[in-house]
Parts: structure tokens; C-alpha cells; sequence
């Protein structure tokens, strides 16, 4: 029997093609696009969680208008769901995925609880349309499509800005633009948010600033600019790509003319290798052969790829590296390491030893046939543990997962935790539908009638030293949020760690949080209240050493000891995977120092 997840996302047939071979395609309503995905839908309404009146008026059309303005179109043309009603089926899974994800999340971060219950709607809204838009451009960035009328005559093309196709479009048929500039539907997207998204969702979000702010910006992309909201997106983006790109034979639109990208690079190396123009299994070598894996010198291989398909007359290959290599791990061609394609390994043939950047594969991959391969390497590749010296990341950087867990987690894993402070789903809807006031001020009347505000209020000497001083303001929120449970503390993405010497805050994420525009001169003003502790040398920036389940990295803190007195806080206990190091001297403050930190 099949896994729920694999019925889920199943692969739906297309509905009817007017002509197979030519491609060419019908016009069809948004309900009956929509009819063959019922499943995917159900579940996402089911994890959003508002009344029928609310689904009908705000999200119901939303999906209806999506389905009939891509019909059938492909997400791309040789990448992920390229098959006819790739892109909407593309679409639907992003949604149900980043719905998943937006459980273990807090949007807006940092807010109070009262806050994050008025908000809580508004934002669920503004990751399901954001996840629903996000590849809308790519119709008018990526594809040309030719409208056809009942006797098959053509119309000419379809303009995406003037809205879907309409009558007296019966058939349409989609080519591929040549030589697409990469990325640039993510640009166009909010064109088409109005054609899509209904009026009174758009006045909902725009009563919320910050909401659309960071709706906008993962709408065209910018996920670092976005915040959690742009992370939820593109984690989902990544999930769902990843599905289809391993799901076997794909199928493709008839029209399509490239072949895979991924096919051209593993082509390309086998040609290079049976040239010796890389050559393998010898001191400065490109590549070794190991047993079952074949490893490459990562930039030196990739970039004679680059050379070799340029040479060809190939078009469409990234310039950069890191694309191809994301192309090559999401093909399932590379043996990652962990999440990233990247192994450091020390290669040794006799006395030569050489610590390597190396790319893993099979050696099936390049040699199906086993008496086709070289000998092997007559030495030996290992991996180098501990190789990768990196901040926790950031948010918008990082995968996460929708599971919970209010247990202590490693750094570095995929576990979130939720607020516990809050029951969404016992609380009314901010969004009235049936009252006359603007968005904003239902919003305001409702988180008052179920959270009346009960913050402290400090005194107005209190206030204007605050005003005064961003250290203090720093020290205050920092404290507001420990005692509220609003920041997360020893968990995968917390900016706070408790250790055995102290309250470790990452630096400079920590002030970031905090005021993304001024953090530096919040930061600056905090070391001068003398809260924290100086290193040996007199620098301000701790290393410490964060065990994961294969590797390790660092992060650069300031500490605070005694922080439940310094504080007047309650913690929790020391997370064990995160070691303050203390013999490592000042030589660990001079990235920060140049890269502007304060130390």
C-alpha cells in the first residue's frame, strides 16, 4: 500500500487535451481544474482552520481564480512538474506544505501573546497566498502561450497582465521562452496578485504593515528581506521540487525542447572524464575513484563543465556553481553531505596529502556499465568531521520542519517549538466579514475582547532612560521576551542559549532581533551597562562549539553570567549541545571585527 503522503500528491492526470501531440490544450473553469486535487485541498483547508463564510469569501476564490488563470500550464520546461498542470499542481503543494511549516511558527516574530493571537489570521492568509502566488510571473518571465477560438484558429498570444484567458479562447497551446533570464518571474508576481487574490484579502493584508511587508517581499523572492514568512515559502518551494524531481519518470509537455539540466552536466562529465580532460586517481587529480563513489574536485570539475557545454553552443547553464549544484543534488545525482552537496576530505596517494573541496556520486552515475571504470584510486579519500565553522543560520536560510517538541533540541536540528501561551483555533477571527470597519480596527476589537492587555508598565523615568539608551531598551525586551516565552531558548534556531558560564545571546543575531536597523548601536550600548563578560584579551565575542548529529560549527556570543540574577529571569537548564570554548585567544574576533561587528 502506497503512503498517505504519496496519495496525497499523487500525480493527477490532465484534464482534456484538445490535441496530445501537438500540445495543444482546453480552456477550462477554476472548480474543474481544481476537481482532480480535492485531496490536497482538503487538507490545506483543513490545517488553515476558518469558518465556511471565511473560506468562501477570502480563500475558496483564491484557489478558484489560481486554477483558471495557469490552467494547465507547466511549472517549467525540463526542471520540476513539467508536465501539463505542473504549475498549479506545484502550487497547491507549496500551500499545504507551508501551511504545515506555519504551525511551529510565530508570525509576526517578537510579538506579545495578545499580538500573536490578533495576528494569527492575518498572517496564516498572507503565507497561503504568497505560497499560492509565488511562481504566477512565470507565464509571462518563461512561457509563450498561443490562444486558439472553437474552430482552432488561432487568436494570437495571451497576455497575462490583462487576466486569464478568457472567451473567446476555447484551446491554447505553451512553448518556452529561449534563453529565460533566471528568476525573473519572481519579480512579476505582484502584477498578478489583483487578478487573483480577492479585493477584500488584499485590503485585509494591507491593513497590517508588517504583514505586507514581508508578503511582498516573498512574493518577489527576496526570502532574507521577508523574514520567517519568505522561509515558510521557500522551505515548502524546496519540498515540493524535491517530491517530483525524485518521483521517477516525469513527464514532459510536448512542446518542450531542452533537455534536463541535469542530464546535460552528467553528459558533459562523462565526456570529460573519457577524455582525460579530467583526469582521476592521481596527485592533483580532478577526481578519485573510491569503491562505489566517485569523488570530484568541486570547483574544478564544474568549472570545466561550464567550459566544455559553452564550447557545444549549450544555452541556459548557470553561471554560477552552487546552481549546478543544486541541480545535480535535486536530480538525486550527488550523495549529499547532510544538506549540503560539499564534502571536505583528505585525500592521500603516499606521502601527498591534500585537504579537498569534493562533490560525491556514484560511480554508477558516470559508469552504468561496471568494466567501463578505471581502476581505483590506489589511496584513499576521508571525510574531514567538524569541517564547517558556520553561525547558527538564520531563518530565512534555514530548513525547518512543522513538528514540535517542547524538549531541549541541538542546534542545528529540525525541530521548532510553538508558543504554548496561545489556542488559536478558541479564538475568534480578527477578519469580520460582516462589519463595516476597516480590517484593522475589527483586528483591534477582537484581540481586546478575548486578551485585554496586561503588560507592566514601567515608570516614566523608567521610560525616558529607555528612550535614551538602546542597551537598556535592549535589556528590557530581552527580558519581556525570556519572562513571556516569546524568544525560543535552546532550540534549533534560538537566538539565546543557556550554558553552564552563562546566558549565551548570538551576536550580532541576537541585536538584529532586536532593531534590524540600528542593532549596532544597540549592541555598542549594551556593552557599555557591563552585564556581560569580557573575554581574556578584553574583546566582547565569545566562540562556541555546537554539536550536531554528524558535524559540528561554531557561533560568536556574548555572555552574560549569572543571568537569572543579572536578569531577574527564570531558565532553563544548560543546553548540552553547545560548548563555550575558552583557548582559542583573541584570533576568533577578527572576522567580526572585519565584517563591522562589535568586539
Amino acid at each position: 500500500m502506497r503512503p498517505m503522503l504519496g496519495r496525497l500528491f499523487h500525480r493527477s492526470s490532465p484534464l482534456v487535451e484538445a490535441d496530445p501531440s501537438d500540445g495543444r490544450l482546453s480552456v477550462a473553469s477554476g472548480k474543474a481544474l481544481l476537481s482532480p486535487h480535492q485531496a490536497t485541498l482538503d487538507s490545506t483547508r483543513s490545517l488553515i482552520g476558518v469558518p465556511d463564510s471565511h473560506w468562501d469569501r477570502l480563500y475558496r476564490p483564491m484557489f478558484e481564480a489560481l486554477a483558471g488563470f495557469v490552467q494547465q500550464l507547466p511549472a517549467s520546461e525540463a526542471h520540476h512538474h513539467a508536465g501539463p498542470g505542473g504549475l498549479l499542481r506545484h502550487s497547491l503543494e507549496v500551500v499545504l506544505e507551508a501551511m504545515k511549516l506555519r504551525r511551529g511558527a510565530l508570525l509576526p516574530p517578537g510579538a506579545s501573546a495578545e499580538e500573536l493571537a490578533r495576528l494569527h489570521d492575518v498572517w496564516t492568509y498572507a503565507c497561503v497566498s504568497a505560497a499560492l502566488l509565488h511562481d504566477v510571473g512565470k507565464p509571462l518571465a518563461d512561457q509563450r502561450v498561443t490562444l486558439f477560438g472553437a474552430d482552432h484558429a488561432p487568436l494570437g498570444q495571451w497576455s497575462p497582465t490583462d487576466g486569464p484567458m478568457g472567451q473567446p479562447a476555447r484551446y491554447y497551446r505553451v512553448e518556452f521562452v529561449a534563453r529565460r533570464r533566471y528568476r525573473r518571474h519572481e519579480r512579476l508576481t505582484p502584477l498578478f496578485a489583483g487578478h487573483i487574490v480577492p479585493a477584500e484579502g488584499l485590503r485585509w493584508l494591507a491593513g497590517e504593515p508588517e504583514a505586507m511587508d514581508a508578503w511582498l517581499a516573498t512574493l518577489q523572492g527576496d526570502y532574507e528581506e521577508a523574514g520567517p514568512l519568505g522561509a515558510i515559502v521557500s522551505k515548502a518551494d524546496g519540498l515540493s521540487v524535491a517530491r517530483d524531481l525524485s518521483g521517477g519518470n516525469r513527464v514532459r509537455m510536448p512542446t518542450a525542447r531542452t533537455k534536463p539540466l541535469a542530464d546535460r552536466l552528467i553528459t558533459a562529465l562523462r565526456h570529460l572524464l573519457a577524455q582525460e580532460e579530467l583526469p582521476l586517481n592521481r596527485r592533483g587529480a580532478a577526481g578519485f575513484l573510491v569503491g562505489e563513489d566517485l569523488w570530484l574536485v568541486s570547483k574544478r570539475v564544474l568549472d570545466a563543465i561550464k567550459e566544455h557545454l559553452a564550447r557545444e553552443g549549450q544555452t541556459g547553464i548557470p553561471s554560477r556553481n552552487d546552481r549546478l549544484m543544486d541541480e545535480l543534488q535535486q536530480h538525486g545525482q550527488l550523495i549529499p553531505n547532510d544538506e549540503q552537496a560539499i564534502w571536505t576530505c583528505e585525500v592521500r596517494i603516499g606521502d601527498w596529502v591534500q585537504r579537498l573541496t569534493l562533490l560525491r556520486l556514484e560511480a554508477s552515475t558516470v559508469w552504468p556499465d561496471p568494466e567501463r571504470r578505471p581502476e581505483p584510486l590506489e589511496g584513499s579519500v576521508t571525510p574531514v568531521a567538524g569541517s564547517t565553522e558556520a553561525e547558527v543560520p538564520d531563518q530565512a536560510h534555514k530548513h525547518q520542519t512543522a513538528e514540535t517538541s517542547s524538549t531541549t533540541a541541538p542546534v542545528g536540528s529540525d525541530r521548532q517549538e510553538v508558543a504554548p501561551e496561545v489556542d488559536f483555533n478558541d479564538l475568534p477571527l480578527p477578519y469580520d466579514l460582516s462589519a463595516a470597519k476597516t480590517p484593522t480596527q475589527a483586528a483591534s476589537a477582537s484581540a481586546e475582547a478575548v486578551h485585554p492587555s496586561t503588560d507592566a508598565h514601567p515608570t516614566a523615568g523608567d521610560k525616558a532612560a529607555e528612550v535614551d539608551d538602546p542597551g537598556l531598551r535592549f535589556v528590557s525586551w530581552l527580558k519581556e521576551n525570556i519572562v513571556s516565552g516569546r524568544v525560543e531558548i535552546n532550540t534549533a534556531r534560538a537566538r539565546i542559549h543557556v550554558l553552564q558560564e552563562g546566558l549565551a545571546l548570538i551576536s550580532p543575531g541576537i541585536f538584529r532581533d532586536f532593531d534590524g536597523a540600528c542593532w549596532d548601536k544597540a549592541q555598542k550600548r549594551f556593552q557599555k551597562l557591563k552585564l556581560h563578560l569580557k573575554r581574556p584579551d578584553g574583546t566582547n565575542i565569545w566562540t562556541c562549539r555546537v554539536a550536531k548529529e554528524r558535524k559540528q560549527s561554531r557561533i560568536k556570543v556574548m555572555l552574560i553570567p549569572e543571568p537569572e540574577k543579572a536578569l531577574g529571569v527564570t531558565l532553563p537548564p544548560p543546553n548540552p549541545a553547545v560548548t563555550l570554548l575558552t583557548e582559542d585567544g583573541g584570533n576568533s574576533n577578527s572576522k567580526e571585527a572585519a565584517n563591522g561587528q562589535a568586539v
